[in-house]
C-alpha cells in the first residue's frame, strides 16, 4: 500500500465518528501499511501447505466479527430489512427447509456467517442442520460449507490471509483458507469441508423465485453502516491493487477484479466471465426486456453448463446431464433448449417443456464466484469460456436502482420452483 493510502487509513481509523463504518478498511489497510506481523504464522503442526504462503495481517484482522445465527425476518418487516434494495446481490439458499437470503453487503463487514438450526427433539441424538456461509471481500469469492466434518461449533475470521483470501479459524488452531476447500494447518489439517450449492443473484430476482423468503436483518449487535461499501474503489474490475502479497503475478487474460463463476478441477477448471455472459445474451436477444444464455463446457471430462439470467444479474452452473444422458445447450427464440431433445430449461435448472419436462439438472457444488485475479491464483491452469460472437466489453455488474420494480421485470425464467 502506498504511503498516501496508509496515511488515509490511519486518519480514518482516528476519527471516532467514522471508526465503526471504516473498521474493515482500517483493520486490513493499517496492517498492510505497518508491515507488522508479515510472514508465516506461528508454528503449526501438520501443515499441508507451506507456511510462507500465508500473510499474517495482525490481530486487527481477527477482530472482524463473524456472525452466528443472526436475526432473520420476512421482507415485510421493513425497519430491519429495508437496508437491502432489490438490486443488491444476495447469497440465496435453503436452510432448515426455508429459503433464506444473505445480503452480500452484510458480509462486507463479517465475512463468515454460521447457521445452526435446532435439533428435532423427537429424534434421539439428532443435531440440527448447520451451514457456514463465507464471503471474502478481498477476493470477491463466495463459498458455502457444511461444517459437520470439523465438529467445531463456529468458524471465525483468522488474522491470516492466503493470496488475499479469507482464512477461517475453527478455534482449535486449525486454519481453513476459503478457496482451498480444506484445512491446511493445525490438528485438523486435511479435513475437507463439504461444499454446498448456492445462488448469487440480485434480491429482486430472488424474491421472484421465493416470495416467502427470509432475509438476514441488520440487527447483528454491531453498529456498522451496512449500506456503505468499506473498500472504496477496490472492486473496480480494472483495479489491479491488492492489500496483501500474492504468490504469483495477476493473470492478464481478464481484468483483475472482473467477476467470474467457474468450476475448479485440480489446479485447473473452467471459468465464465459474468460480463461476457451478459453481453452475448444481450446481443443475441437485442431489444428484449430480459435475456438468458447457456454456455456449455467440460471440466475434467464432465459436461457442465452455465445458465445466465439478466434479471438475476448472475449465472448458475449445473452438471449437464439428465435422465442418464449428457446434454448440450443452445438458446432459441429467447429460451434455453438442450440440443439432444429440444426440451426447454429455466434458470432453476428445471425442464419446463419438451420430452424431459420435469427433469432437473444438479447444481454443481464445487462452482463458486470470485474476482478473476483470485480465481486464476487458485486455479492457475484454468480455461476461460470464449463467447461465440465478438464482444464490445460490457459492464461487470449493472445493479438495479433501488426498489424500482420496472428495472426488474417479471421473468418466467425465474418462476417459483415446483416441489420435487
Amino acid at each position: 500500500m502506498s504511503p498516501a493510502k496508509c496515511d488515509v487509513a490511519r486518519r480514518i481509523g482516528s476519527r471516532a465518528h467514522l471508526a465503526r463504518v471504516a473498521l474493515v478498511l482500517y483493520a486490513v489497510g493499517l496492517a498492510a501499511c505497518t508491515g507488522e506481523g508479515f510472514g508465516p504464522p506461528p508454528p503449526f503442526s501438520d501443515c499441508s501447505l507451506p507456511l510462507l504462503n500465508f500473510t499474517d495481517a495482525g490481530a486487527a484482522r481477527s477482530n472482524i466479527p463473524a456472525l452466528t445465527n443472526p436475526e432473520v425476518a420476512t421482507r415485510l418487516i421493513a425497519p430491519h430489512v429495508g437496508y437491502v434494495n432489490r438490486g443488491d446481490l444476495v447469497i440465496g439458499l435453503e436452510f432448515n427447509g426455508q429459503p433464506l437470503a444473505i445480503p452480500l453487503k452484510l458480509l462486507w463487514y463479517h465475512e463468515v456467517l454460521n447457521l445452526q438450526a435446532d435439533a428435532d427433539p423427537t429424534v434421539p441424538s439428532a443435531t440440527g442442520e448447520r451451514l457456514t456461509i463465507t464471503y471474502s471481500p478481498l477476493t470477491g469469492s463466495v463459498r458455502v460449507f457444511d461444517p459437520a466434518a470439523t465438529d467445531t461449533p463456529d468458524f471465525a475470521v483468522s488474522n491470516y490471509v492466503l493470496d488475499n483470501n479469507l482464512v477461517m479459524d475453527d478455534g482449535s488452531g486449525t486454519l481453513y483458507p476459503q478457496l482451498t476447500r480444506s484445512a491446511t494447518c493445525g490438528p485438523q489439517d486435511g479435513i475437507s469441508l463439504k461444499r454446498v450449492p448456492y445462488e448469487l443473484m440480485v434480491y429482486g430476482a430472488w424474491l421472484q423465485v421465493f416470495q416467502d423468503t427470509w432475509i438476514a436483518t441488520r440487527v447483528t449487535g454491531h453498529d456498522f453502516l451496512y449500506t456503505l461499501y468499506p473498500y472504496g474503489n477496490y472492486r473496480d474490475p480494472d483495479n489491479a491493487s491488492l492489500f496483501y502479497p500474492t504468490s504469483a503475478p495477476i493473470d492478464l487474460r481478464r481484468r483483475p477484479k472482473e467477476r467470474v463463476v467457474g468450476v475448479p478441477s485440480g489446479t485447473g477448471g473452467y471459468a465464465f466471465a459474468i460480463s461476457d455472459l451478459r453481453e452475448v445474451a444481450a446481443q443475441d436477444q437485442e431489444g428484449q426486456n430480459f435475456t438468458v444464455w447457456a454456455a456449455s463446457a467440460r471440466v475434467g471430462g464432465e459436461p457442465v453448463v452455465a445458465f445466465w439470467n439478466s434479471v438475476a444479474q448472475s449465472a448458475r452452473i449445473y452438471h449437464a446431464r439428465a435422465n442418464g444422458r449428457f446434454l448440450t445447450f443452445e438458446v432459441v427464440e429467447g429460451r434455453r433448449q438442450d440440443v439432444e431433445t429440444g426440451s426447454v430449461w429455466n434458470f432453476g435448472g428445471e425442464a419446463v417443456a419438451g420430452p424431459l419436462d420435469g427433469e432437473r439438472l444438479e447444481p454443481h457444488p464445487e462452482a463458486y464466484h470470485a474476482f478473476w485475479f483470485a480465481w486464476a491464483a487458485f486455479q492457475p491452469d484454468t480455461e476461460v469460456w470464449e463467447p461465440p460472437i465478438p464482444l464490445t466489453g460490457s459492464a461487470d455488474f449493472v445493479p438495479a436502482d433501488g426498489d424500482d420494480a420496472a428495472l426488474l421485470p417479471s421473468d418466467p425464467d425465474l418462476a417459483r420452483r415446483r416441489p420435487r
